[in-house]
């Protein structure tokens, strides 16, 4: 993640107005080429009718820099990111210290944590891939 790129950007949609309307996170499970996993993060900014999104993939452990500054709701989310899936985001406005969410598992959608409980139930192993131009019965 080039986090000067990162932060200039979103420096100019708070300069031009722009709001915060949603960050997203979503888990990518352990695989080939990608042990610990990954997040997939999107933050989504509104101005009027346009919506714009900036979508970056990062590796447990990377540091995330906190938008807080620029758009002081961010937060909430920022915190949500690092309690719910130990994203590491630094530099938050407000850092609730694990405070915002009380869950019976620690960073419950980190990708390892997730496989965790698929390697339980298990569920471990990929679905099996269909080979190209194969019949269906």
């Amino acid at each position: 993640m080039d986090k000067d790129a990162f932060l200039a950007r979103v420096d100019r949609y708070h300069r031009d107005g722009w709001r915060l309307a949603i960050i997203n996170t979503t888990s990518i499970l352990p695989a080939e080429g990608m042990d610990g996993g990954a997040f997939d993060i999107s933050w989504s900014f509104a101005s009027d009718q346009l919506i714009e999104h900036v979508r970056e993939r990062v590796l447990p452990g990377e540091e995330v820099p906190s938008i807080s500054t620029s758009f002081g709701a961010a937060f909430l989310y920022e915190n949500e990111m690092r309690e719910l899936f130990g994203v590491n985001v630094t530099g938050m406005a407000l850092d609730l210290k694990g405070q915002l969410y009380q869950t019976s598992t620690i960073v419950p959608f980190a990708p390892s944590a997730i496989r965790a409980r698929l390697d339980a139930l298990g569920r471990g192993d990929p679905a099996p891939k269909h080979e190209a131009g194969a019949k269906k019965a």
